[in-house]
């Protein structure tokens, strides 16, 4: 049986990372996050998130391609996808590839919150 997390953060950025974790914490979220694709996938096999957080441009990877892979999979389709990016033109690509909603880097902590709140809302 998977473990039931909140959020699921993942951005190739250490720093971002924490900073995202320690933001939503103040919630009393259940978060996991991660840096690269591997381990994404590797911790999607253990847990049901709620919201998967998840920047555009990744070491290696594309965040849209993994956005688009999720999207067309069962269980994963129904899972809410907020992408980030500091790209000019990352919102209308990252919605093309799937996801529910966009936040561009640099973002406002009250944006982000609110949009995972929403979504983690939505699920529960």
């Amino acid at each position: 049986m998977k473990e039931n997390v909140d959020v699921l953060i993942m951005d190739d950025d250490p720093d971002l990372c924490l900073l995202m974790e320690t933001i939503l914490k103040f919630s009393d979220y259940k978060i996991k996050s991660c840096t690269n694709a591997n381990q994404f996938y590797q911790i999607l096999e253990t847990i049901e998130p709620n919201v998967i957080v998840m920047d555009m441009l990744l070491s290696g990877k594309d965040g849209r391609d993994i956005c688009r892979d999720l999207k067309s999979r069962q269980p994963f389709k129904s899972i809410k996808i907020l992408m980030i990016s500091a790209h000019p033109d990352a919102d209308k690509t990252c919605r093309e590839a799937g996801a529910d909603d966009f936040l561009k880097k640099p973002f406002d902590i009250d944006d982000f919150t609110f949009k995972v709140a929403t979504f983690v809302n939505q699920k529960a």
